[in-house]
């Protein structure tokens, strides 16, 4: 070896052990947190915690809540319990600049990146179920106007729509059917499966069909979690004994591989793609299920913090970020070694959803946010929109 290349090697051999020792060898991200408890906002910036906020006129008394921020524009949402949509701009914090009202309650985003978001044209497809009426919609949000445009019915519960080659796609929670949306339509994709590990090997055509709670995609790949339906049966039977499956789909909802899963309900509610991992939250079990994507061979399963809920990928998907909607904590898993590079306790008490910012994007926020978080519980503004109104 030249003796001009031995130093080099043993520098570069120098860096690599200090970056493994110190886990986070690049600058941490900035990135925000929402939550519960109370409802809130907090910013940390190149991992440090600067400030939170609460997110007045949100009504106060849930643990959930769930957020999407596009154009300046913060989407907040109590998933599964609530129908009301509340909408802040980042210029102004302090309230909601439209509260909408849906036709029933609106299911969880929980995207991992923004690429995965059904946003077309600066309208965010939204998955709307009325118990009362056992009817589901998919719902227009117009994020220019803030108004909610006319739902479209697609069966009973459809939940947490994604987006997919220029199509929205969304799961029918107890439905055997994947509905996509083409051209302002809904159409049904049917999606069954062989089913070998249970029954005979010579009965080549037995076969079930799945219904799924959570979706996502890699771009290429759909991911879901789900449960099966025995033939002969319209509903999923999803009881406290069901476990859920990890399924691997073509855009055409054709099943390549599953792998299943110990999680009971609420089954594995996070889901991210990174570097050809998927990761599966499940807050039952404390656990992650990483798996390979594509092809779901089992990688490991990592025992997490009390409850797991939802998984956030940083922009160069070398790290995703977990948030521990019980244990009041966001870890942070590198992506290629599985070990978690850092810890966030925060000040609200169930963290639900992590989202990435830009620098411009965090200095819009700061101005806001205060060391201690002081929800307003006086301070429940109007104005309330129904499903299709134009604001006042």
């Amino acid at each position: 070896m030249s003796r001009w290349l031995l130093p080099i090697a043993l520098a570069l051999s120098l860096v690599a052990l200090a970056s493994s020792l110190l886990g986070r060898p690049d600058k941490p991200d900035t990135f925000v947190i929402l939550g519960g408890g109370p409802p809130s906002l907090e910013l940390y910036v190149d991992g440090k915690y600067v400030g939170g906020v609460a997110l007045n006129g949100a009504l106060p008394n849930f643990t959930m809540y769930d957020g999407f921020l596009w154009g300046g524009r913060l989407v907040v949402t109590t998933p599964e319990v609530g129908r009301w949509i509340y909408i802040y701009e980042l210029g102004d914090l302090s309230r909601p600049s439209a509260i909408i009202e849906a036709p029933g309650n609106v299911s969880h985003f929980l995207y991992y990146s923004p690429d995965v978001a059904p946003v077309e044209g600066g309208v965010l497809w939204l998955a709307v179920s009325d118990f009362g009426d056992r009817k589901g919609y998919l719902c227009p949000l117009d994020l220019y106007n803030e108004v909610l445009g006319k739902c479209v019915p697609v069966g009973l519960y459809p939940h947490a729509p994604i987006y997919l080659n220029g199509d929205v796609v969304a799961p029918l929670m107890r439905e055997p059917y994947l509905v996509v949306m083409v051209g302002g339509r809904s159409l049904r994709v049917p999606v069954l499966a062989f089913w070998p590990p249970y029954v005979n090997s010579h009965e080549a055509l037995r076969y079930v069909f799945l219904s799924f709670h959570m979706l996502t995609t890699d771009g290429v790949y759909i991911y879901g979690e789900g449960h099966p339906i025995e033939p002969g049966y319209r509903l999923s039977p999803v009881d406290i004994d069901a476990m859920s499956l990890l399924v691997e789909m073509n855009s055409r909802g054709q099943v390549l591989a599953y792998f299943p899963t110990s999680a009971p309900p609420p089954g594995l509610p996070g889901l991210a793609v990174c570097r050809g991992k998927l990761f599966a939250t499940s807050p039952m079990e404390g656990s992650v299920y990483v798996l390979q994507a594509p092809g779901l061979k089992p990688i490991a399963v990592l025992k997490l913090g009390k409850a797991p809920w939802g998984v956030f990928a940083n922009p160069d998907c070398s790290e995703v970020y977990v948030t521990d909607i019980l244990g009041r904590s966001v870890y942070v898993l590198d992506v290629d070694t599985l070990k978690v590079v850092a810890e966030y306790k925060t000040h609200m008490a169930y963290p639900h959803t992590v989202i990435f910012v830009d620098s411009a994007t965090a200095k819009a926020i700061e101005r806001f946010v205060k060391p201690n978080i002081e929800y307003n519980y006086t301070d429940l503004y109007p104005p309330v929109l129904a499903c299709g109104d134009m604001a006042p």
